[in-house]
């Protein structure tokens, strides 16, 4: 069996990691099972992660040397950065791999050529048959949001056609298994009147019937839920079943070249859902930032022309202030409502941790019990990083409170018809506010069930991702989402908050993917013998 120790993996698409993340965790005994030879990304911030994460797998399991954890514990990204230049500089050979591994680049692109791909993977498989090739070609096209925004899907959308790179490299290439993950949309999405899902499938089985010119092997697609597939939502995945914090539902496909002849098992379902409350709940307490205060609309004159803009006023950010703002908001929420008699929450006092840093010390952030206590757990990290709340509205913060104090009480998360039932004020000034198309438009996570999907809008803003904690009064913060996603807590996001957010919301959950990669060890561990 030594031959399989390291079972070759190219990562296309790969985002800050997630699938990656999820087979280079495969071990037996003290070694990986499996190698991630290439990671390709066009994102920077999603590449420096990459980088980064590749850096700490050129170590043995649980081996991280001391300057890997002064990265992690910066507190600002200005040092961050210097600590990372650092600790490429005292671990020179580890550094240069991991720049080989990970390639800055988009595939499909116009500056990109394949014969440039091509060799790349050439060089780093050297004629080795039994690898694996893993993925999520973007999928904004595919989408059911990105397509209600343009009103379908435009035959000109380059997103569409960006998995025929995906279908290319199999055609030439010839991994032994594929695994594919992409939105649930896919399943209803048409161009010109035909299943965009129905062609991609099919491309996949016979890759050589449009790349004629490569002499592909054919492929068996299989679906990683049930041993016999009925229907096209055989494919879905729904992360929840499979010990997932999450309520995240992705099409994944399974394809295996036909001269390998076992059949894969499936995903194995858990007894019992893993809840919110059981892996953000013992994370550092922080309050939410305060910027401003909406004031209404005022008019301007702009090249002549009157228009109307949205007015603010500044607000000082500081624990007395949120204090006296929250205890406020709370006595106006419960004045007079016979509905909201919880009163645990009167008295509130602005968290020790503040809100939060780059890295916050911090002892037993996750129950012992829990399933996924030593997934997220590193006893040598002595405290969470990427845990900073952001800052937002005070009417928004009034509308974080509603819904966590609701959501006590209901256990069910607010429409917009609750805001406006209980006080119109706490209904958003926005034209679209009661035209029903955003009526949770503010979300709180309850705690005694996974969170739902986290996307990469939880970028923009926190409305969608209420944390259920009154005492809090914000929303999830960038390591909370990494929770729910199943990043390790040593696995770190680079760049500005807004684009750890953006990576987290894009990836695969890596203890799923840990979970396929199992299934794939077999496959190949079978064909082997």
């Amino acid at each position: 069996m030594s031959k399989l120790k390291n079972i070759p993996v190219i990562d296309l698409f790969a985002g800050p990691g997630g699938l990656g993340e999820g087979f280079s965790s495969v071990v037996n005994g003290k070694n990986r099972v499996f190698d991630i030879k290439l990671s390709i990304e066009k994102d920077e911030n999603a590449h420096k992660t990459l980088q980064l994460r590749s850096f700490s797998r050129q170590f043995s399991v649980n081996r991280l040397p001391e300057k890997y954890y002064d990265v992690l514990r910066a507190t600002s990204l200005k040092s961050r950065e210097m600590l990372t230049k650092e600790l490429f500089e005292a671990y020179p050979s580890q550094a240069k791999k991991a720049k080989a591994e990970t390639w800055h680049a988009e595939l499909g692109g116009k500056d990109l050529p394949k014969r440039t791909v091509d060799r790349r993977i050439e060089q780093e498989l050297k004629d080795n048959k039994n690898w694996v090739l893993i993925g999520g070609p973007p999928c904004q096209a595919y989408s059911l949001v990105g397509r209600s925004r343009v009103g379908g899907i435009g035959e000109n959308d380059h997103r569409v056609y960006l998995y025929k790179e995906y279908l290319r490299i199999i055609a030439r290439h010839h991994p032994a298994v594929f695994v594919m993950e992409n939105v649930k949309g896919l399943l209803s999405a048409k161009l010109n009147g035909e299943k965009i899902f129905d062609w991609i499938k099919n491309d996949l089985e016979v890759p050589g019937k449009i790349f004629k010119w490569y002499k592909s092997p054919e492929y068996k697609i299989y679906s990683l839920v049930t041993d016999t597939v009925k229907k096209d939502s055989d494919f879905l995945v729904k992360a929840e079943d499979y010990g997932i914090p999450q309520k995240r539902h992705r099409v994944i496909l399974l394809g295996v070249r036909n001269d390998i002849k076992h059949i894969p098992g499936v995903l194995k379902t858990k007894h019992d859902k893993i809840a919110l409350k059981e892996i953000i709940g013992q994370l550092p307490k922080i309050r939410s930032g305060m910027n401003r205060k909406y004031i209404g609309y005022e008019t301007v004159l702009k090249d002549g022309k009157e228009k109307r803009k949205r007015s603010y006023r500044k607000i000082n950010d500081s624990d007395e202030n949120w204090e006296k703002l929250v205890t406020n908001f709370h006595n106006e929420i419960l004045s007079g409502n016979g509905r909201f008699k919880d009163d645990a929450c009167r008295n509130f006092k602005s968290p020790s941790a503040g809100k939060g840093a780059e890295f916050v010390k911090s002892q037993n952030t996750i129950n012992k019990k829990s399933d996924l206590y030593n997934w997220f757990h590193d006893g040598n990290l002595n405290g969470i990083a990427n845990h900073e709340s952001r800052s937002h509205l005070s009417q928004d913060l009034k509308r974080y409170l509603f819904a966590s104090i609701y959501s006590k009480k209901y256990r069910k998360s607010p429409k917009l018809s609750d805001y406006e039932r209980h006080n119109k004020e706490l209904l958003p000034d926005h034209h679209n506010a009661k035209s029903g198309k955003f009526s949770d438009r503010f979300r709180v996570q309850l705690p005694g069930e996974p969170a739902t999907t986290v996307t990469s809008h939880i970028s923009k803003d926190g409305h969608y991702f209420i944390h259920y904690d009154t005492n809090q009064c914000r929303s999830l913060t960038v390591r909370e989402a990494a929770r729910i996603q199943t990043f390790p807590d040593n696995y770190l996001f680079c760049g500005s908050r807004t684009h750890q957010y953006h990576q987290v919301g894009n990836a695969v959950p890596p203890f799923l993917a840990n979970q396929i990669g199992k299934i794939v060890e077999n496959i190949l561990k079978k064909n082997y013998e």
